[in-house]
């Protein structure tokens, strides 16, 4: 999402999905973005609640923008602390016009947290008014296996949201290897943190199920006709904008169980 409440350009989908109910799995991070959008210079403050309290770990990070061209993209992340206050941060960059704020949840879910279906949601005080956004969340069986945390170099800032997961993805299926890069939090890195998850997840099913069934499972997902075509220059599907990676974890989560 821009600065005026958009979704970047590069991310814009034909076919948009609404998640309301979203799977996750345990021993892993789900993570959401939450927009902001009031008038300019209008003060607000920001809080999270769930129901049952404390299931998930929550961290929270401002999210900031960077202007390629005469476009600003949001990718450096700065860790706030819950209730966000607008009026009582520091002056920051100034984009006229703005009226949409960003902020990035890491929501952790334990190895031990009870499956089930759960309220996550963000809560917004403006003025007088509240405004609440609530979500349910199902905590799966699934686990997601421990798994070395590597740091990778990352695409261009403008590139699709989707090509910070696709080289965890391209490593496991077509074994490429990926050059070590620079661990600054950002949204880029934390959507690769994502995938390496969703890819440790993918190994250990590959010993349950065959490495060829859950390879052919991936490619089914992700939009492709084979394995070689799709190596030599990945094409996903056009519709689905940078959303066509969500059928993979989708994939993954079923077939865990």
């Amino acid at each position: 999402m821009d600065p005026f409440g958009r979704i970047v350009e590069a991310d814009r989908a034909l076919r948009p999905r609404e998640i309301l109910s979203p799977a996750v799995a345990r021993n892993g991070y789900a993570s959401f973005h939450v927009v902001v959008i009031v008038p300019p210079q209008t003060p607000f403050v920001l809080h999270f609640g769930q129901n049952p309290e404390d299931v998930l770990k929550l961290t929270v990070y401002k999210e900031r923008f960077v202007k390629v061209g005469q476009a600003w993209i949001p990718d450096p992340l700065e860790r706030v602390l819950p209730p966000y206050e607008s009026r009582a941060r520091t002056p920051e960059q100034s984009i006229p016009g703005q009226t949409a704020t960003a902020f990035w949840l890491d929501a952790w879910i334990p190895a031990e947290a009870r499956v089930g279906r759960m309220r996550l949601e963000a809560q917004l005080n403006v003025g007088e008014h509240w405004v609440i956004a609530p979500m349910e969340v199902r905590i799966r069986p699934v686990r997601i296996p421990d798994h070395a945390d590597t740091s990778e170099a990352l695409p261009p800032v403008e590139a699709p949201a989707d090509r910070a997961a696709l080289g965890p993805l391209l490593a496991f299926l077509c074994g490429t290897a990926e050059p070590p890069g620079a661990a600054s939090v950002s949204v880029r890195r934390l959507i690769r943190r994502n995938a390496r998850q969703d890819m440790a997840l993918a190994r250990q099913l590959a010993e349950r199920l065959g490495e060829h069934a859950v390879r052919e499972g991936l490619l089914r997902a992700a939009g492709a006709a084979g394995a070689a075509s799709w190596c030599s220059g990945p094409e996903t599907p056009a519709e689905r904008g940078a959303e066509w990676y969500l059928r993979v974890r989708d994939y993954l989560l079923r077939a865990a169980e």
